[in-house]
């Protein structure tokens, strides 16, 4: 009898993992779409701070204090998920910062901070102190990091200074001015959709809205990535690799 219930208990533990990872990306394939051509509209100071998550102040000052000034604050919206993020730019480092924070059903909210910079092989240095794992698999534009430990802005810049040392040697920073707002952001998404399609993960059509449908396999790749264990593995996988980054340096 005990042996019976213990085995009941397994099925009932299982049951969501094995839903969410053999029905989940069926769901994902038929509801989800990747943005493509995006028209970022500007959120005020005063309506940004109101809707954000709790955890966005935090940085924002830290950002600042850091020596980077606000290009703007935007949004994206869908279906399960409402993402705030607020933009920085520091001319002297050549480099972006930006502060997420993330509402998403079923999920408890998410804050971190960011910091983006493009180099002349046009490829990308990203460097996070987010506590996920990417919903994208590795893409050939860019190069990110994972420090969800640090908590603290200098700290994860020292972290991306480190990175670009190593990393990129001789290469120059792509400068970009504060004043475009969103303009590198909008071409970044279309350039990462473009190299998802590489992938086979999306389909070409943009629809009306800008965006791309999933194929079945890249539903099941972002499925995967997303939920237990793949997304325990994955987050495991970049934490190790940052520490490796650095301590190579």
């Amino acid at each position: 009898m005990l042996e019976i219930a213990f085995w009941g208990l397994v099925g009932l533990v299982l049951i969501g993992p094995l839903f969410m990872n053999i029905v989940g990306p069926f769901i994902v394939w038929r509801t989800q779409r990747i943005p493509t051509i995006v028209q970022f509209e500007l959120v005020s100071d005063e309506d940004f701070f109101e809707r954000c998550t709790e955890g966005v102040p935090y940085f924002d000052e830290q950002m600042i204090d850091a020596g980077f000034v606000v290009v703007g604050n935007s949004s994206l919206h869908d279906s399960h998920t409402d993402t705030w993020f607020r933009v920085y730019w520091h001319a002297q480092l050549k480099l972006a910062g930006t502060v997420v924070g993330i509402s998403a059903t079923n999920q408890p909210d998410l804050t971190y901070c960011e910091f983006s910079q493009k180099f002349s092989d046009g490829r990308w240095l990203n460097v996070s102190n987010s506590n996920r794992p990417e919903a994208y698999p590795a893409l050939p534009i860019k190069q990110s990091f994972q420090f969800p430990e640090v908590q603290v802005v200098e700290q994860l810049l020292s972290l991306h200074a480190q990175l670009r040392q190593r990393l990129k040697g001789g290469l120059q920073p792509v400068d970009y001015q504060a004043e475009q707002g969103f303009a590198e952001i909008t071409a970044f998404l279309r350039e990462e959709s473009d190299a998802l399609l590489d992938k086979g993960l999306v389909k070409p059509e943009i629809d009306a809205d800008g965006k791309r449908s999933l194929t079945l396999y890249g539903a099941f790749v972002m499925t995967w990535r997303s939920v237990w264990p793949g997304r325990a593995i994955v987050a495991a996988l970049k934490r190790r690799g940052a520490r490796r980054a650095v301590a190579r340096g």
